[in-house]
């Protein structure tokens, strides 16, 4: 990318092909996740350092989701009917849990099973 100012004092930016492809390329993507977003404006969402921890492993998906709805574990176990320390044990990674328990836990998030698991 070069600056440019014409005659007139009027300032110019000069984009090589590959940029401005690439300039389009990054507009597209950022209006198809604006549309995405007005189309699921319900859908559950996680701050990009949860997103991070999860991915990275440092924290279990569980865990992130139910951080970024704002609640504790035992308040999770209670809207989704399991015990408490079933959370806990889930997001520490001691156990693997029952497809019921992540149906439960799925189901209080609104989210899929796939959403709060490794």
């Amino acid at each position: 990318m070069n600056k440019a100012t014409n005659l007139k004092g009027e300032k110019f930016i000069v984009l090589t092909e590959e940029e401005y492809h690439t300039f389009l390329e990054d507009a597209g993507d950022a209006a198809l996740a604006e549309q995405a977003r007005l189309d699921n404006e319900d859908a559950p969402s996680m701050p990009a350092e949860l997103v991070l921890a999860s991915l990275d492993g440092t924290l279990h998906p569980l865990a992130a989701w139910r951080k970024s709805v704002g609640l504790t574990q035992a308040e999770l176990a209670a809207k989704a009917g399991v015990r408490a320390a079933s959370v806990s044990d889930i997001e520490s990674r001691k156990i693997d849990p029952r497809l019921s328990t992540l149906k439960a836990l799925a189901a209080a998030l609104k989210l899929g099973i796939e959403d709060i698991t490794d």
